[in-house]
C-alpha cells in the first residue's frame, strides 16, 4: 500500500512539473525559462526536478509528447459528418484550441528546433496528417453545394487555411507585438480562417456561418 501511494505521488509530481513548465513557456518562451525557476514555481527542490527531468529539453519533449496525442484524439474521432457545416467549424475550433494550449511549440519553434532537431520532423508529420480531414470536409460541402470552389483553388485554400490556422500566433506575436495571447485572440484566428472561406460558400452556408457568428457574439 505504502509503495502504491509513492507511484500516485510520482505520477502527480510529474504532472504537476509538466503543467507548470508548459504555463511558463507559453509566457516567457522556453529560452527564457531556466530549471530553477520551473523548480520553484512548481514548489520543489531543483534536485528533485532532475529526478523526473535530467534537462529541460527532456521537458520539452514531453510536453511535444502531449501535443501529439491531442492532436491524434483529435483526429481519431468519427468524422462522418457529411457537408454538416458544423463539422469544419468545430475541427477547426478545436485545433485553434491545441495550438493555443500549447503556442509556444509555434511561437518559438525556430529556437526549439536548434536545441531538439528531431521536432521538426515530428511537426511536419503532424502537419501532413491534419490537413487530411480539413480537405475531406471541404470535399463534402463542395459535393453537397454548400462550396463552390475549383480543384486549382482548392489547392491554394487548403494552403492558406493550415498557414493561418497552425502559424497565426508566430503572426500575432511578431506582427502585432501580442506575446502573451488570451482567449479572445482564439476568435481572432478563427475569423482569419472563416474570411478564406466566405468568398467560396454559397447563401445557405455563409448564412448559417453568420448566424454561428451572431449566437457567438450574443453569449459573450
Amino acid at each position: 500500500m505504502p509503495r502504491a501511494k509513492r507511484r500516485r505521488k510520482a505520477v502527480s509530481t510529474r504532472d504537476h512539473l509538466i503543467a507548470v513548465s508548459l504555463a511558463l513557456f507559453n509566457e516567457r518562451g522556453p529560452d527564457r525559462v531556466t530549471t530553477a525557476q520551473i523548480a520553484e514555481a512548481a514548489g520543489i527542490n531543483e534536485g528533485n526536478l532532475y529526478y523526473y527531468f535530467k534537462t529541460k529539453q527532456a521537458l520539452i519533449l514531453t510536453i511535444f509528447d502531449r501535443f501529439e496525442a491531442a492532436v491524434d484524439d483529435l483526429l481519431d474521432r468519427d468524422r462522418a459528418a457529411g457537408a454538416d457545416p458544423a463539422a469544419y467549424v468545430a475541427f477547426l475550433t478545436e485545433w485553434f484550441e491545441i495550438v493555443w494550449t500549447y503556442r509556444f511549440l509555434y511561437r518559438d519553434f525556430m529556437g526549439l528546433i536548434a536545441t531538439a532537431p528531431e521536432l521538426r520532423r515530428r511537426i511536419r508529420a503532424i502537419s501532413d496528417r491534419i490537413r487530411a480531414p480539413v480537405r475531406q470536409l471541404i470535399e463534402h460541402m463542395r459535393a453537397a453545394g454548400l462550396m463552390d470552389v475549383s480543384d486549382e483553388a482548392l489547392e491554394a485554400l487548403l494552403h492558406n487555411v493550415w498557414i493561418v490556422s497552425t502559424y497565426w500566433v508566430v503572426y500575432l506575436d511578431v506582427q502585432e507585438g501580442v506575446r502573451a495571447l488570451k482567449k479572445s485572440h482564439l476568435e481572432w484566428g478563427l475569423k482569419q480562417v472563416a474570411s478564406l472561406f466566405q468568398p467560396h460558400l454559397s447563401e445557405p452556408a455563409r448564412h448559417w456561418l453568420d448566424g454561428q457568428s451572431e449566437a457567438d457574439r450574443s453569449s459573450v
